[in-house]
């Protein structure tokens, strides 16, 4: 049995279980003698400010035989700069170099709020040695590497697979009728971050007027997203209580009762996607946009920058809905992928364990 550290973001948001979750998943089908040991980056690392200290001393004492980090979108700087290594993750070049064990780093993705863009040079000089001292390094198909390559910090060393999010062994059967219409919202506790991702409050009573007059429910993803909205499939209470990371399977399927979903967060579009559950996405930051065009969904996607978004969302929330063309070109795009996405990603979880476990980097 190999001792395996797993940092993520745990218990807050149905998107990071998920993805979390089926990293675990696809280890453990490759390589079934891992006992996992949960790494909650806010609550261990990013509370003691990423203290290179601390941190150096937290792996030299668990003497991990390896560390997995990820998925999730864990890359980000915005707000981060009382840390020490100068962004959200634990790493720089002193933290990596004292690891002695292999680390992979699986799916990651570079969260770029709109209106709030921007890596300091401490936190780019941090992810450059990060991904130079990893074993393995790649980031989800979400248009991260571009980010990486604008911030001039690419390196071949980065592998591009799917976001874990998009990948399961069940998905919603196509002659299983559903009247359920879904919107999965994505609000924010920070009122400037709110502000930037719906270009103001007019916007957004606009939508709440949409939701209301298509009788649409609200499929939350985390407690920030009950704003505005009344008609969630969920109440608050029972959210939290189902976003403890031992519940995520059973709280992903209730995607299995949607007929649609209208989706603004990442996750929210990559579960629509691997659980067959047609979707529009509506893009208030980019990594929406940006997968919805880097993976032939951009006829599905609603920007809300653009002037004519409204009518652009009543036309097309009409058509996935009851036309069957249109819903049938969407399982097109969606079929055409998946072998591929699996693919790519065994591939990768395989290329991991291929490296020597407990050895240094």
């Amino acid at each position: 049995m190999k001792k395996f550290a797993h940092i993520g973001s745990y218990n807050r948001n149905l998107g990071d279980n998920v993805a979390l979750y089926n990293v675990r998943k696809e280890f453990n089908l490759q390589y079934p003698n891992i006992e996992w040991v949960t790494l909650d980056i806010r609550s261990i690392f990013w509370d003691r400010n990423n203290n290179v200290s601390f941190v150096k001393e937290f792996f030299k004492t668990n003497n991990f035989d390896a560390i997995v980090v990820g998925g999730g979108g864990l890359i980000e700087y915005a707000g981060y700069e009382n840390q020490d290594t100068g962004y959200k993750l634990p790493f720089n070049k002193e933290i990596m170099e004292s690891i002695k064990c292999p680390i992979y780093f699986v799916g990651l993705g570079i969260n770029y709020f709109r209106g709030q863009e921007g890596f300091s040079e401490t936190a780019k000089q941090a992810l450059k040695d990060t991904i130079e001292y990893s074993t393995q390094f790649s980031l989800r198909n979400d248009g991260s590497i571009q980010i990486l390559k604008d911030l001039n910090i690419y390196s071949d060393k980065v592998i591009e697979i799917p976001d874990p999010g998009l990948l399961y062994d069940y998905e919603k059967r196509k002659d299983i009728s559903s009247t359920l219409n879904i919107i999965q919202p994505a609000f924010n506790a920070n009122s400037n971050i709110n502000k930037n991702r719906f270009n103001g409050e007019n916007n957004i009573q606009k939508l709440v007027e949409f939701v209301n007059t298509n009788k649409l429910s609200a499929m939350p993803h985390t407690h920030k997203d009950y704003r505005y909205f009344s008609n969630f499939i969920l109440d608050e209470p029972n959210l939290r209580s189902l976003l403890s990371f031992e519940y995520t399977s059973e709280l992903v399927k209730l995607y299995l009762n949607f007929n649609s979903i209208i989706a603004l967060r990442g996750h929210g579009q990559l579960i629509s996607i691997g659980l067959n559950v047609p979707g529009l996405y509506f893009s208030t930051q980019d990594k929406v946009k940006d997968f919805s065009l880097n993976n032939g969904f951009e006829e599905y996607n609603i920007d809300i920058n653009d002037n004519n978004w409204y009518d652009s969302l009543i036309h097309k929330h009409k058509n996935i809905i009851s036309n069957t063309e249109y819903r049938a070109n969407w399982y097109s795009i969606r079929n055409a992928k998946l072998e591929e996405w699996n693919t790519t990603f065994k591939n990768y979880i395989k290329q991991c364990l291929q490296t020597p476990l407990n050895t240094v980097n």
